[in-house]
């Protein structure tokens, strides 16, 4: 296995700028048709860079910060898409007319946290992209906030891939098994760490997340402070 691997560093580190094309696309579809783990794909390219000397760091940073930039504004559009139906059936029932008030609600006030962060918890960059076009979360902000997200991402990642393939330079197996142990144990901790501090009202969010993730189910009306 650990043979297979190393060849297929030593195949895809052979070609450097088609990589970063695969980088971008399979960043970008993650956010609605799950290809490969985005996260997972810019670490492999980075462990090869640190392995190699190519592709570039930087452009491995900007090769996935453009793809997650692209993949979070086409899953917005897809739920300003479908907001203006899924609001119209949502408000048939008391249940999921207060759920998704309360997703209006919260995705108004508490926005930029989400946006920046809600992408390290499993299938918070899908549900929340969605989720804030659902609800109409105003355009501009939202990509001013995903720019920033995006790019803090794009550097966390790369950096990870590239320092553990640099700290196992001869073994380029063992950076990605660093790698991805130390990206899985963040992922564990920021889930735990927001079902340990979450509160009823963020709990009965993350199910309307959930749902506007997978069906496209949330969207709501109402005023609130923007975030």
């Amino acid at each position: 296995m650990f043979d297979t691997v190393d060849a297929a560093l030593a195949t895809v580190a052979g070609s450097p700028w088609v990589l970063l094309v695969v980088v971008v696309v399979v960043v970008a579809a993650d956010a609605l048709v799950p290809l490969a783990p985005s996260e997972s794909t810019v670490i492999a390219v980075a462990v090869a860079s640190a392995a190699s000397g190519h592709p570039p760091l930087v452009a491995v940073v900007v090769a996935a910060a453009l793809g997650a930039y692209g993949g979070d504004r086409l899953a917005y559009g897809v739920g300003r898409w479908c907001g203006p139906a899924m609001t119209a059936r949502l408000q048939r029932r008391r249940r999921t007319r207060a759920m998704a008030e309360l997703a209006h609600r919260v995705m108004h006030r508490r926005g930029r946290t989400l946006i920046v962060f809600g992408r390290y918890l499993p299938g918070g960059r899908s549900a929340t992209a969605v989720t804030a076009g659902l609800v109409g979360y105003p355009l501009g902000r939202f990509q001013r906030f995903t720019a920033l997200a995006v790019t803090i991402w794009a550097v966390w990642a790369a950096l990870l891939g590239y320092g553990s393939g640099a700290l196992f330079g001869g073994n380029p197996t063992l950076g990605l098994a660093l790698a991805y142990t130390v990206a899985a144990t963040v992922a564990v901790v920021a889930g735990l760490a927001r079902r340990l501090g979450g509160s009823p009202a963020r709990g009965r969010l993350g199910r309307v997340l959930r749902t506007g993730r997978s069906t496209g189910r949330a969207g709501g009306s109402g005023t609130s402070r923007p975030g």
